[in-house]
């Protein structure tokens, strides 16, 4: 991140840490609950009547977050909603974010798209983001950051990660 932010800075980005709302981080947290009961109305028919055709990974996760009522599911989307009010205000104030993509580098093989913690805030937000490699760690994977821009600025988004990749290529 810091490589980026710099490669960034001179290549003439102003760059700059901001605080969120404490709204934001919240969001983080209760993104699962959100995630898992949308799950479970998506792949309700698959669920009741087709169980054991499932993805045993798909099928373990449903059975893991069994139980999500809609009243926790409204107070969770209740924090969403704030959060995305609070994110729009941040953007009032910058042109994009460039934050960390992953907590390390990329998963070797296909078996895993790698940890999502870094980013399933921005799912929630419903913000557009875009993947920008920084880096090759020691086993010849990538570690990136992420731009991401206000909701509705996917051109913005992908404007900005090509000036952050150009920078760092320079």
């Amino acid at each position: 991140l810091q490589r980026a932010a710099r490669a960034a800075e001179q290549a003439g980005a102003t760059v700059r840490e901001i605080a969120v709302a404490d709204v934001i981080a919240e969001a983080w947290r209760i993104h699962p609950d959100v995630q898992e009961f949308e799950a479970h109305q998506s792949l309700a028919w698959e669920y009741g009547q087709n169980y054991e055709a499932m993805p045993p990974l798909l099928r373990g996760r449903l059975d893991e977050s069994k139980g999500g009522t809609p009243a926790e599911y409204d107070a969770a989307m209740d924090v969403t909603l704030r959060a995305r009010q609070a994110l729009a205000g941040i953007f009032d104030e910058v042109d994009v974010l460039l934050t960390l993509s992953a907590p390390g580098a990329a998963p070797k093989g296909l078996t895993s798209t790698g940890d999502p913690r870094y980013n399933r805030l921005w799912t929630l937000m419903g913000v557009p983001c875009v993947n920008v490699p920084t880096l090759v760690a020691e086993a010849g994977l990538p570690v990136g950051v992420t731009v991401i821009a206000p909701f509705g600025g996917d051109a913005k988004a992908l404007a900005a990660a090509s000036f952050v990749e150009d920078a760092l290529g320079k």
